[in-house]
């Protein structure tokens, strides 16, 4: 398994990435109000009203972190009464949304009570134990793909972790094959603090290192609201075809996750190919 994400560092939008052991990230953002409130469209799945605890609430369903010790109140205000509490890190169970700005939250399967929505974090379930196959269409041939959940890793300093795959690739382009495989990984909380449950998803070709613990990195975007993956930024901009289709509809993690894999490969130039034929031959590959 390759090396487990330990350092978030922050960097300028199409710039280059800082890596280490292998991968890249943003600069992730531990909660905002903007984040829980953009939340709301991504999760509830049913607008009718219904009723828990005797309060009106519009259905919403997901899981949330705490990001700071909070009360659960038996109504949703501060006045009301006290009968639970979370900690920070705390993992909550949302079944609604009440008035302002209250969640209804469930523990050990019953109902339990209010708590304040801002001092959450939606997170999303980026856990695919089954492989996910397919096959994308590039310039001059195809890849086919191969995905397998690897385990999940902590992110430094955050209260999500980074989702990890290992991928395996078998590209045919222009007469010419590349096998290989690469880590792939998804955050399972909204990347850089931005106003909306947006997961960063990224991957690094181990082969182009372009020095020591630097590899070509490409990362994407996944909007659950939107329910679209879109290509954000390469590591190397020689590597970036200019042009080229740079989103794709995608509902579920596991579209999500094969969107992003597609749009890598279709947005590799035919410099990325060509340094990457040398590298294997290099290698031995």
């Amino acid at each position: 398994m390759y090396g487990a994400l330990h350092l978030v560092t922050p960097i300028l939008r199409g710039g280059v990435g800082a890596t280490f052991a292998g991968r890249c990230v943003y600069c992730l953002c531990t909660a905002g109000v903007l984040v829980f409130f953009a939340a709301f469209g991504a999760a509830a799945q049913d607008k009718s009203e219904k009723t828990f605890l005797g309060q009106t609430v519009t259905p919403l369903a997901g899981t949330y972190v705490v990001t700071k010790d909070l009360n659960v109140r038996g109504e949703p205000d501060t006045n009301g009464k006290k009968v639970g509490s979370f900690r920070e890190g705390d993992r909550v169970r949302v079944v609604g949304k009440a008035k302002g700005s209250w969640l209804a939250v469930r523990a050990d399967g019953k109902d339990l009570g209010f708590v304040y929505g801002p001092v959450l974090m939606p997170l999303i379930d980026a856990v695919i134990n089954e492989p996910l196959t397919g096959t994308a269409t590039i310039t001059g041939g195809t890849c086919a793909y191969r995905a397998v959940f690897e385990g999940e890793s902590p992110i430094e300093g955050q209260m999500f972790n980074s989702v990890d795959y290992r991928a395996m690739l078998e590209c045919r382009r222009d007469g010419k094959s590349f096998a290989f495989e690469m880590p792939l990984f998804i955050t399972e909380g909204p990347y850089n603090g931005g106003g909306k449950s947006v997961h960063q998803i990224g991957m690094d070709v181990l082969e182009l290192a372009q020095e020591y613990e630097r590899v070509f990195s490409t990362n994407l975007l996944y909007d659950a609201e939107k329910g679209e993956v879109r290509l954000d930024t390469v590591s190397v901009d020689k590597y970036l075809t200019a042009g080229k289709v740079r989103s794709m509809p995608a509902r579920t993690v596991s579209s999500a996750l094969a969107a992003a894999i597609t749009l890598a490969v279709q947005s590799w130039s035919p410099a990325f190919w060509s340094d990457f034929a040398k590298a294997l031959r290099g290698s031995g590959g």
